[in-house]
């Protein structure tokens, strides 16, 4: 895998992270070898998300089917994340909802996140 492979894959989870470190690494990546990029993705990784974070990944990922989605989809993403956000549901089920929807429209790009290969 080559630098630009490992950030493609790795962003939306970093940024589920931490939207300091996201900036960060978009920012210097291009200057780092892959070592140096896959250490400050690990140490991004540490970071304990937040709601607000987690929240922010997931409504920059929904944007791949904002126009595809069925209303019943919409509903359903926005219900999903009012449920994480009042801490009814955990983390993981964002990120299969996403993964369920990547599958249905084949967005490739996403279905490679790490993010989504992962839960």
């Amino acid at each position: 895998m080559n630098k630009e492979q490992l950030w493609r894959t790795s962003k939306y989870e970093v940024l589920a992270h931490n939207e300091a470190s996201y900036r960060h690494i978009q920012k210097s990546h291009q200057n780092w070898d892959i070592e140096q990029l896959s250490h400050a993705i690990e140490e991004a990784k540490m970071l304990i998300p937040t709601i607000g974070s987690v929240t922010n990944s997931y409504e920059h990922m929904w944007g791949y089917f904002k126009k595809k989605a069925t209303q019943k989809e919409k509903n359903e993403t926005f219900d999903l994340l009012l449920q994480f956000q009042q801490e009814e549901i955990e983390e993981k089920e964002l990120w299969k909802w996403l993964r369920h929807l990547a599958q249905k429209y084949e967005v490739n790009y996403l279905l490679e996140s790490t993010i989504l290969q992962q839960n």
